[in-house]
C-alpha cells in the first residue's frame, strides 16, 4: 500500500510539473524503486517462512523421536531398575526422560542411582556443593541538581552589594549537588553437588544443578541422611 501511495504522489508531481524529461525520469525511478523494494520484501518473506518451516520440522522430528525412541527406551530402563531394586523412595529428575540425569534412592534395597551410576548406600562417604556464582553490579545513576535556595540568597546579597548586575552574577553561581544511586547487585547462582563415593576408579561424582537451590538442598540433605544411617 505504501508503494502505491508513493507512486501516486510522484505521478501527481509529474502532472503539476508537466510531462517533461524530469517528470519521465521521476516516474521511471519511482517504478524501479518500487519493483526493487517488492523483490526484497518477497525475498525476506520467503526466508522468514523457510526459517519457520525448519523450526516446525525440527519440533515435529523431536516429538516423533521422543514418542517412538526416547520415551520407550527410558521407560524400559526405569522399569528394569524398579523391578531389580524395588519402588523408589526419592527421585530427583534433573532432565526429563534421561536416567543419566536422575538421582533415585531405593531405601528397601539400600541402593542409590546417581546419574547413570548404581551404588550401595554405604558407598556414599561425603557430600558437599560448590557455587560458581556470577555477580552483576547494579546500574549506577547520577543526578545533578542546582540548589535553588542558595541561588536566591546569593541573588539578594549580590543585589545589595553590586546592584542589578550583582543579582544576576550571584544567581548564576549557585552550587550544584550530585546524588549517585546504585541498584542492588544481581547474583546468578550455578550449583554443583559433589559426592564422594567409595570407589578408587571414580571417587568423585559431580552433579550439576544450576540455579535451583531447593533441589540442591534436598539432594545434599538426602546424602547426609544416607551417610548418617551407615
Amino acid at each position: 500500500m505504501g508503494y502505491v501511495l508513493l507512486f501516486i504522489f510522484f505521478i501527481c508531481i509529474c502532472f503539476i510539473a508537466g510531462w517533461n524529461t524530469l517528470g519521465t525520469i521521476l516516474v521511471v525511478a519511482t517504478v524501479v524503486i518500487i519493483i526493487v523494494a517488492i523483490i526484497f520484501s518477497e525475498k525476506d518473506k520467503e526466508e522468514r517462512n523457510e526459517r519457520e518451516k525448519k523450526i516446525k520440522e525440527a519440533k515435529a522430528k523431536r516429538k516423533q523421536e521422543l514418542q517412538n525412541v526416547i520415551i520407550p527406551a527410558y521407560n524400559e530402563s526405569r522399569t528394569e531398575l524398579i523391578n531389580k531394586y524395588g519402588d523408589p523412595t526419592k527421585v530427583f529428575v534433573l532432565k526429563q526422560y534421561s536416567l543419566d540425569k536422575e538421582i533415585i534412592a531405593f531405601e528397601e534395597s539400600k541402593r542409590i542411582w546417581i546419574c547413570g551410576k548404581n551404588f550401595q548406600m554405604k558407598s556414599i562417604l561425603s557430600c558437599t556443593f560448590t557455587d560458581d556464582k556470577k555477580v552483576v553490579k547494579g546500574q549506577i545513576t547520577s543526578t545533578t541538581k542546582a540548589n535553588s535556595g542558595n541561588m536566591v540568597k546569593r541573588a539578594v546579597v549580590g543585589d545589595v552589594l553590586l546592584g542589578g548586575a550583582g543579582a544576576v552574577i550571584g544567581g548564576s553561581t549557585a552550587k550544584k549537588s550530585t546524588i549517585t544511586t546504585q541498584d542492588d547487585d544481581k547474583v546468578y547462582h550455578d550449583y554443583t553437588v559433589i559426592i564422594n563415593v567409595d570407589s578408587l576408579s571414580e571417587p568423585i561424582i559431580r552433579v550439576h544443578i544450576g540455579s535451583d537451590r531447593k533441589t540442591l538442598n534436598e539432594i545434599v540433605g538426602l546424602m547426609n541422611v544416607i551417610i548418617n544411617r551407615k
